[in-house]
Formats: structure tokens, sequence, C-alpha cells
């Protein structure tokens, strides 16, 4: 296999980020556990009703602040690494027009164009791939434009939120702060990862397996 092809990183980025992510529940405990701990020492003596709030920062705040950026993780590995793939076969295919130079409604509206039209290859992501990465793509732009504030976006946005939350596809709502839970990301993972595989699996065919 060409020691440049991206998909060698790539599959380590996987296997790394899926190991974080089947160590995140225990280490969201151990990091609650010890914040109640520090706190229940310093307050020792205190009225309970003083200090009673940081039981609903361990329950509530703490586990959510440290999950919704992972969606934003997720949103990138793909981002980066279908780029990345494509970029390779740009060179590969010797073509002029870059990923870059090619527009679509969407991210991955734009790989397809890519993908089909320029490199020409015979695959592309499919529509369950296309709207379950719409889907991604708002939880993601959310968390990264207004830091999980369901209130501060635009109506038509906090709309499209509010309509996903209501699928009962692991997003809820905390006083109006996004929160996704451990099951949503372990899925989106799964989502991300067989995807790329998908198509580096195809590259790794066309390119090497003759070789």
């Amino acid at each position: 296999m060409d020691i440049n092809y991206p998909g060698i990183n790539i599959k380590v980025e996987l296997s790394v980020i899926g190991e974080y992510l089947n160590e995140m529940e225990s280490g969201i405990n151990a990091v609650c556990n010890s914040y109640l701990e520090r706190e229940e020492k310093e307050n020792e003596g205190v009225p309970h009703y003083e200090y009673q709030h940081i039981y609903s920062i361990a329950e509530q705040e703490i586990p959510r602040i440290i999950k919704m950026p992972f969606v934003v993780t997720l949103y990138t590995l793909f981002e980066n690494s279908v780029f990345e793939l494509l970029r390779y076969g740009q060179n590969k295919e010797h073509k002029k027009i870059g990923v870059k130079d090619i527009r679509g409604k969407s991210l991955i509206s734009s790989y397809n164009k890519y993908i089909q039209h320029i490199l020409e290859y015979k695959f592309c992501f499919d529509q369950g791939v296309m709207s379950e990465f719409s889907q991604v793509t708002k939880v993601r732009n959310c968390i990264a434009h207004s830091n999980g504030n369901i209130e501060s976006m635009n109506d038509s946005l906090k709309n499209d939120l509010v309509k996903l939350i209501e699928m009962d596809i692991g997003l809820s709502q905390i006083n109006s702060q996004l929160d996704v839970s451990y099951d949503y990301l372990v899925k989106t993972y799964n989502f991300v990862s067989s995807s790329i595989r998908e198509l580096m699996e195809y590259m790794e065919e066309r390119y090497f397996e003759n070789t």
C-alpha cells in the first residue's frame, strides 16, 4: 500500500476516537465523583440548601459539557477524512480540479459531485448517508456556533433542532441548552466510521488490490 495513502492515518484516528468513546462514560463518572467529593468537603458544616446545586451540576452540566463537543469532533473527522481521501484520489487520477473547486448544497453533496463527476468513481454516499449527515450537521452547527444554546439560534435552525429532539434519537434540551446522550455519540461515531470506511474500501480496491 502507498505510504502516502491517507487511509493509513485515518484508520488510526478512527480506532483512537472509538477507544476514547468507549471510556467516556467511566471518565465522566470519575470527574463528577471527584467534583462532588471536593465540593462536599469544602461545604462541610454548611446547611445543605446552600450547596445543593452541586448535585445538578454533577448530574447534568458536567456530562453535557463533556459530551457535547464530541459531536464537533465526529463531524470534523468525517469532513477531513473524506477531503484527504479525495485529494489523494485527485493525485491518483491526475485531475486538475480539486475538491474545494466544487460547490454543492451541502458538504456531502459537494463530495458526491467530486466523486462522481471528477474522479468518476462508481461510488457515492447514498441518500441514507446524506440524510443522517444532514442531521449531524444541524447538531454540530448548534454546538459550534451557539455553544449548544438553542434559543440563540434563528427560528429556522431552532425549529430544525426541535424536530430532531422530537425524533427521540438521543438529543434533549435542558434549560434551552442542547444535550446529547452517550448513545447518540456512539450511533454517530458508528455512522461516521462506516461511511468513511466504505469510501476507503472502494479506493483500496481500485488502487491497491492488483498491486
